[in-house]
Formats: C-alpha cells, structure tokens, sequence
C-alpha cells in the first residue's frame, strides 16, 4: 500500500488511476479527460502502471433531488471510485480525473488502505466547500470538498459517513478567487489554512508553498495534493469549464506540488477539471503535462 515503507517486492513505485466522473451532464468533456491525458503520455512520464478507468456509467439527463443535482449517479460512482481506491497498492498514486467529486472515493478509499492522519494540498480557484444547504446551484462539484471534510452527511454514498472527516487543521486551500459568501463564513471559521491567489501574489509564491507544506507536514502522517487545474490562470490554462481571471502562475503551482513532495509525505495527486473538448490544439494538457513533470521532478 502507500505508506512509509521501502518498495517492498510486487508492490509499485507509482500508479496511474483513471476517473472519469462528472456529475452534469453538460460536463461530459471532463469525464473525457483520462484517456486524453494518456494519449499525451501520462504513465509513460511517471513511469507508472497504469490501471486504466475505474468504469462509471455515463450520466445523460440531470436530475434534481432535493437541492442536489443527480445525487444517485453521484453516489453509484463515488461507490466505485472508493472501492477502487481502496485496493491500490503503490507508493504513489496520481488519479487523472474528471471532475473535482472524485476525490470524495478517493479520500476515502486511501484513508481506509493507509489510516494515520491523512493532510490535504487543495489547489483550486474555487472553495468547493458548499453544502446541500447552502449551494446556489445544487452542483455536487461545488460540494465535494466539505464532503471529504465531513460537513456533509447521510448522503449514502456507500463510504461511511465516518470515512469522510479529513480534520480540517489538516487542510490547507490555495489559490481561491471566486468563493461563494456561504464558502467564505465557512472557511473563515474553519481551522484550515486558506491562502487566497491574491494572498499568494501579496506574500509569494515561495513563502506560501513553504508555509502550506509545513503545516501539513507537522500534522498529517501522508498527504494527498489535489490539483483543479482551474487554480492556473486562465490565460495559461483556458481548457476549463470556469475559467477566473487571476490566478497562479505555472511557477507558483510548481512551487506548492514541490514543497509538499519535498516532505516526503506526499502519496496522491489528483488532477481534475481538464476540459479536452475545450482544448483546441491540446495547448492546455501539454501545459499541464509540462507542470507535473516539472513538480515532481520527473525528467
């Protein structure tokens, strides 16, 4: 499993993970992301085995649930999503998703496999730290983080409700432009580190990457770097479903993924909100491809 242990033998460096989850069904393009990110060499860059897709039904129509949108799709493929992660074994994980909900069965299933006290890197333009309560659209992508915290319950989605409670001290949010009022009285009572775009071009990149790993370092026993490409501005990454003005710079990404990998503790980066249909001429996934490479030192 992923732990802080050697490479014991059959067990592999890295693993690549494919979740092609998206919970609109105008948002299929995300859901396309994986195989398009293979195709520009993704497993081959990390040198990892890749495992394919965890296989997730296709969502066609939205449907309404109360305030959540297509809650049962959500939870039939957050089933999956856990099983599959709970059964991985590698040191490192890099999940190539899909939208920003898959982190609710990846979280979950790796917090099963590793225990410990797990930390979270969350890269993101956006809180996605709404409840059922308090979106303004119902959108479960809005919603996901606060899941994985635990401020979200009896959904049902075949995790636990116990298995989704990442202690908020162990989270650290980077890169926020675009909040919701609801998301900004949560994170300012929150114990969570929040370090907004503007905050990190205020104080710099450096300082921030190296306050950020620090934290999470002194409190978290693994890490999980969670990547919404969106967190890069738009001018560098446009193939977004929302693109804000803004944001971090290639090098102040690079800066945050390689302070946390530098702790030693970093065990998952997941990558989501890649557009592919919106990526004319793959401008957007060689960029991305180029800052991993770059974060995490792979020649």
């Amino acid at each position: 499993m992923i732990n802080d242990r050697p490479v014991e033998e059959g067990v592999d460096d890295w693993v690549l993970l494919g979740v092609p989850v998206y919970t609109l069904a105008g948002y299929r393009g995300m859901g396309d992301a994986p195989g398009a990110l293979r195709k520009l060499g993704f497993p081959t860059l990390f040198d990892a085995v890749d495992l394919g897709d965890v296989k997730l039904p296709p969502l066609k129509k939205d449907v309404a649930v109360g305030r959540t949108k297509n809650l049962d799709h959500f939870r039939d493929a957050t089933a999956k999503i856990h099983s599959a992660s709970m059964s991985l074994q590698a040191q490192k994980v890099i999940v190539l998703g899909g939208e920003c909900s898959e982190t609710v069965g990846v979280t979950a299933g790796l917090g099963e496999a590793l225990g410990g006290r797990p930390g979270m890197l969350w890269l993101d333009a956006h809180g996605d730290f709404n409840t059922p309560e308090t979106s303004p659209s119902g959108y479960i992508g809005g919603m996901c983080l606060a899941m994985v915290c635990g401020r979200v319950r009896g959904l049902g989605l075949g995790v636990g409700d116990e298995k989704l409670s990442l202690a908020e001290e162990r989270l650290v949010h980077v890169g926020s432009r675009a909040l919701d009022q609801p998301e900004v009285a949560a994170l300012s009572s929150s114990p969570a580190k929040l370090y907004t775009s503007q905050q990190v071009k205020k104080s710099g990149a450096a300082d921030v990457a190296e306050e950020a790993a620090r934290h999470l370092d002194n409190r978290s026993d693994w890490i999980v770097c969670h990547l919404d490409v969106d967190v890069v501005d738009p001018e560098l990454m446009p193939a977004v479903n929302y693109p804000t003005p803004g944001g971090l710079t290639m090098e102040d990404t690079t800066r945050m993924i390689r302070a946390l990998d530098a702790t030693g503790k970093l065990r998952a980066v997941e990558v989501a909100a890649y557009n592919p249909s919106k990526d004319r001429g793959g401008r957007s996934a060689r960029t991305l491809l180029e800052l991993l490479r770059s974060s995490l030192n792979r020649d």
